[in-house]
């Protein structure tokens, strides 16, 4: 076996390892996103219902999900939180929050029925406080607990409802 087959086996072994007994349980985001742990930065904006300020929702979890217009990832997950707001917007605090082409997002939202709370974040300012990282990726959801501290971060398409009921699980705001 050469040289370059062994490493390959080894590292092969290495993500196999990492992948089997990788903790189930993980706060999703945590070591990732840097926020995670952290009090949410306060903010206010406007948008589809009017001006919306964060700390004016403490008391409450809040589901903060920032997408785009042009991101069809994005466009699911609205669906998956407007099942999501529909049964639980009284017990938690559900916004949207899109950093461009807000002439398009009535078009959007009227096509997917959403009826919680969409803000315009314009120059992406807000966005960028929430994701901390190199470069923006969409979509991507912040966690809230009722104290403001951000519980989890989750970077990718919410799969369906259970999936995000799981996370809140995961978050331990459930």
């Amino acid at each position: 076996m050469s040289l370059g087959s062994v490493a390959i086996a080894v590292l092969v072994l290495i993500l196999a390892g990492v992948l089997l007994f990788a903790p189930k349980d993980a706060v999703p985001g945590a070591g990732q996103f840097e926020i995670v742990g952290r009090m949410a930065p306060d903010f206010v904006l406007s948008g589809t219902q009017g001006r919306w300020r964060l700390y004016d929702h403490l008391g409450k979890p809040m589901v903060l999900a920032f997408w785009t217009t042009w991101c069809g990832a994005c466009k699911k997950d609205l669906v998956v939180l407007q099942d999501f707001y529909e049964l639980y917007g009284d017990e938690y605090a559900v916004v949207g929050i899109c950093p461009e082409y807000w002439q398009k997002v009535p078009q959007i939202l009227g096509e997917y029925r959403v009826t919680f709370p969409v803000l315009y974040d314009p120059n992406e300012g807000v966005t960028k406080r929430y994701e901390l990282l190199d470069h923006l990726r969409y979509p991507f959801t912040v966690f809230v607990d009722e104290t403001g501290r951000v519980r989890c971060v989750w970077a990718y398409m919410l799969r369906n409802l259970e999936h995000l009921l799981q996370l809140l699980s995961r978050c331990g705001l459930n």
